[in-house]
């Protein structure tokens, strides 16, 4: 830490930009409207001068604690974990890859500071929650947020003995630091987990979209696409190569005629999708009659049947002979006698 009073304007800038991070939170503007994130591209600028004027001044080392800086000194922890919070809060989603890696940055920078100072513990960089074990995870995120909850009672309490006539303000002011960052860092370790699963949902998204726009190039029609082959770059007459009909800008270098071909294609267009009858019944029997598929005339008529004169007793007798021996063989052979199965009926 430097001796220096470079420090005052650090601070001034950071109390600046918690003011307004306090009129963003309570703001009823939408989230999505232009005066919002104009808001948060603000407070985003401000903070991220707080933390090059920390960096500039090397404010933090990590051969000193808690015990050697200020209490104002002590508030300037919490500027990176601010900014990831703000960067959050950016809707923009060409850019939301950026943004999301950003805030993890400031995330892991913040942490890594809080580890420096021994304000936790150094357990390296902070490991994914393991989707194996979810049973264990539930039960971590219950005892954080119950460690929260108390820390978030215990800082309102500090709140108010600071607004009160405590007899000692300075150690209750720097009581209340520590308790504000060991809080911060509770809300971040759980923010890390979150931005990481969003920000592998927005990388794939983005590769998406890319696949996409990439395939959507190759696909992507020329000009030539709206000529047929043929009139293109060969003449019709004389069927040698000639030079392309359209330049580069759309316009006609040479005459040319369209080809019957796109007026057929064209015409197919609007045509049922049924076979649509090409001839009519009256022309279809004159054609089927003059291939011999059709029989006409109706040949010799059959001789019609002699009728038995009724003076005529013989050919009576033999009419009347024949119908009595037709009764007898009906009588011997009945109907469905002569079937495999006998006569059913």
């Amino acid at each position: 830490m430097e001796d220096t009073n470079a420090d005052v304007s650090v601070g001034l800038g950071f109390s600046r930009a918690q003011q307004q991070l306090k009129s963003l939170a309570s703001s009823n503007l939408a989230s999505t409207s232009d005066e919002y994130q104009k808001q948060v591209q603000s407070v985003a600028k401000q903070l991220q001068r707080c933390i090059d004027k920390i960096q500039q001044l090397s404010l933090f080392s990590s051969n000193e604690t808690t015990d050697d800086y200020s209490t104002s000194e002590l508030k300037l922890i919490l500027a990176t974990a601010y900014l990831g919070d703000v960067l959050q809060k950016t809707t923009l989603p060409n850019t939301r890859v950026s943004v999301l890696e950003q805030a993890l940055a400031n995330y892991q920078k913040f942490l890594a500071t809080c580890q420096d100072l021994s304000i936790i513990k150094h357990t390296g960089k902070v490991q994914k929650a393991k989707q194996a074990d979810a049973g264990q995870t539930r039960m971590q995120k219950i005892e954080r947020f119950k460690q929260q909850r108390a820390m978030e009672q215990e800082t309102k309490e500090l709140e108010a003995r600071l607004m009160g006539d405590d007899d000692d303000l300075e150690e209750v002011e720097r009581e209340l630091a520590i308790k504000l960052v060991l809080l911060k860092v509770h809300q971040v370790q759980d923010d890390i987990h979150l931005v990481e699963r969003e920000l592998e949902m927005a990388r794939q998204m983005a590769d998406m979209k890319r696949s996409r726009d990439e395939q959507q190039d190759d696909r992507a029609p020329s000009s030539e696409w709206r000529l047929d082959p043929h009139s293109y770059n060969v003449d019709l007459q004389t069927g040698q190569q000639t030079r392309p009909i359209f330049n580069e800008r759309g316009q006609p270098t040479r005459p040319f005629v369209l080809t019957n071909n796109r007026q057929m294609i064209k015409d197919q267009v609007f045509r049922p999708g049924w076979a649509l009858p090409t001839m009519s019944v009256d022309e279809y029997l004159q054609q089927e009659q003059e291939r011999g598929n059709i029989i006409s005339g109706g040949g010799k008529e059959p001789e019609p049947k002699a009728e038995i004169d009724d003076n005529d007793y013989d050919a009576l007798d033999a009419e009347v002979v024949k119908q009595r021996e037709w009764d007898d063989f009906k009588d011997d052979n009945p109907r469905g006698a002569g079937n495999m199965g006998g006569n059913r009926g």
